[in-house]
C-alpha cells in the first residue's frame, strides 16, 4: 500500500512538472509573437540597415555561443531548473535595453545579454521537459508542446495590427513598437514562476563531460548547416519583405499568424506521416518539400503572392521539428541530452549568427539574393541528412529510432 502511494505521489509531481512546463512554452509563445514581429520594423524605423540588423542578431548568436559550455556546466552541476529560472538575470534587463534605446552599442549590448539568458534557458528547458517526460510519451509531449508553442504565437501575432492603429491616433509608430514588445516581454515573464512547480528529477551536481557520440557530432553538425542558411533569410525575412513591399507590423504579423495556425494542423498530421515513412523520412520529405518555394517567394512580384508561399515554405519546413528533437532525444541518449543540447545549440546559434551576417551583407547587395543561398544550403543538409542516416533505418538502427 505505501509503496503504491509513493507512485502515486510520483505519478502526481511528474503530471504536474510536465504541465508547469507547457504553460511555460504557452506563455513564452505569446510573448515571442508579439516581440519577434515587431522587432526588426522597430530596428527599420530606429534608421538601421540591413548589415547592421544582420551584425546584431550575429551578437545575439555570438553570445549564446560563448555562453552554452558554462550554462551546460552550471545546468548539470546545480540544476536544469535553477539555470533556467536564472536565464532571466540576463534575458530582462538585455530586452530593457532593446526596447528602450536607441543607439548601435547599447542595442548590440541589449542583444548580447539576451544571447547569454538565451544560452542558460536553451541548455535547461528542452533537458528538462525530456527528464520528466517517460520515454514512451517524448513523441507526445513535443508534440503538444509545439502545438501550445504554436497557439501562443497565434494569440501574439493576432495582436500585430495594434501598434498601427496606436499610432493613427498618437502619430508615433516607432512608440507604439516599443510600447508593444514591452508587454509581449511582460507576458513572456509570467511564465517563469511556473518553474517552481516543476520537481527535477535526479540530484544537482552531476558531473559535467564534454565527451560527445558520433550521433551528436553528425546532428549538431547538420544543424549548423541548415541554421547558416536559416540565418541569412529566414531570421531577416521580416526586414526582407519590409524593405521590398513596405509593409509594417499589422502586415507581417497576419502572415506570421496565418503560418502559425498552418503549422497546427500540419504539426499534428507529422506523426501519421512518420507512421507511414518511418520518422527520419518523414522529415525529409517535409524539408524536401519546402526548398522549391524559397526560390518563389523571391521570384513573386507582390506581397500577398511571396506572403502566402514563404507561408507554406515555414509550415512544410518547421512541421517536421517535434519529430526531429523526438528522434534526436532518443539517438543521443538520456545522459548525453545537456551536452547534445548544447553542441547543438551552439552550432545552430553561432551559425546561425554567421548567416545572418552573411544575409545582410547579401541583401545590401541584391535583395533576393539570400533566399536563393538558402534554399541551396537547405538542399545540401536535406542530401547530407539521408546520405548519413536514411540506409540506417530500415536496418538495425531502427531499433534506436523506433
Amino acid at each position: 500500500m505505501h509503496c503504491g502511494w509513493r507512485m502515486l505521489r510520483r505519478l502526481g509531481s511528474l503530471e504536474r512538472s510536465i504541465a508547469a512546463l507547457l504553460l511555460l512554452v504557452f506563455f513564452s509563445a505569446i510573448g515571442n509573437g508579439m516581440v519577434s514581429v515587431v522587432l526588426q520594423p522597430y530596428l527599420k524605423h530606429l534608421g538601421l540597415g540591413s548589415r547592421e540588423v544582420g551584425l546584431l542578431q550575429f551578437t545575439a548568436s555570438l553570445a549564446t555561443s560563448v555562453a552554452l559550455v558554462p550554462s551546460a556546466y552550471m545546468a548539470d552541476r546545480f540544476g536544469r531548473r535553477r539555470v533556467a529560472i536564472a536565464s532571466l538575470a540576463f534575458s530582462f534587463p538585455g530586452f530593457l535595453i532593446v526596447v528602450f534605446t536607441g543607439s548601435v552599442e547599447a542595442l548590440a549590448a541589449g542583444f548580447g545579454l539576451l544571447g547569454l539568458g538565451n544560452a542558460l534557458a536553451s541548455v535547461s528547458l528542452n533537458p528538462l521537459l525530456a527528464d520528466v517526460t517517460p520515454r514512451e510519451r517524448l513523441d507526445l509531449v513535443s508534440s503538444v508542446s509545439q502545438v501550445l508553442g504554436l497557439a501562443g504565437s497565434s494569440i501574439g501575432l493576432a495582436l500585430s495590427w495594434i501598434p498601427q492603429l496606436v499610432a493613427g491616433s498618437t502619430g508615433s509608430l516607432l512608440h507604439a513598437y516599443r510600447s508593444f514588445m514591452f508587454c509581449g516581454g511582460m507576458i513572456s515573464v509570467i511564465g517563469f514562476p511556473l518553474l517552481l512547480l516543476v520537481r527535477e528529477p535526479g540530484a544537482a551536481g552531476g558531473r559535467f563531460r564534454l565527451g560527445f557520440s558520433r550521433e551528436a557530432l553528425l546532428l549538431s553538425a547538420l544543424s549548423a548547416i541548415t541554421a547558416l542558411g536559416a540565418g541569412a533569410s529566414v531570421w531577416l525575412i521580416n526586414y526582407y519583405f519590409a524593405s521590398k513591399f513596405s509593409v509594417e507590423a499589422g502586415e507581417l504579423g497576419t502572415r506570421m499568424l496565418a503560418e502559425t495556425l498552418l503549422m497546427i494542423p500540419l504539426t499534428s498530421l507529422a506523426p501519421i506521416l512518420s507512421r507511414r515513412l518511418g520518422t527520419l523520412r518523414a522529415v525529409i520529405a517535409l524539408q524536401l518539400s519546402s526548398i522549391p518555394l524559397l526560390a518563389l517567394t523571391a521570384l513573386a512580384p507582390s506581397f500577398p503572392l511571396a506572403a502566402a508561399v514563404f507561408t507554406l515554405r515555414s509550415a512544410l519546413m518547421n512541421a517536421g521539428n517535434p519529430l526531429m528533437w523526438s528522434l534526436s532525444m532518443k539517438l543521443v541518449g538520456e545522459d548525453e541530452r545537456s551536452r547534445y543540447t548544447m553542441l547543438n545549440t551552439l552550432a545552430w546559434q553561432l551559425a546561425g549568427g554567421v548567416g545572418s551576417a552573411i544575409g545582410g551583407w547579401l541583401m545590401s547587395a541584391s535583395l533576393d539574393s539570400p533566399l536563393y543561398f538558402t534554399a541551396s544550403l537547405y538542399l545540401l543538409q536535406v542530401l547530407l541528412l539521408y546520405r548519413l542516416f536514411g540506409t540506417r533505418e530500415g536496418s538495425s538502427h531502427q531499433r534506436t529510432l523506433a
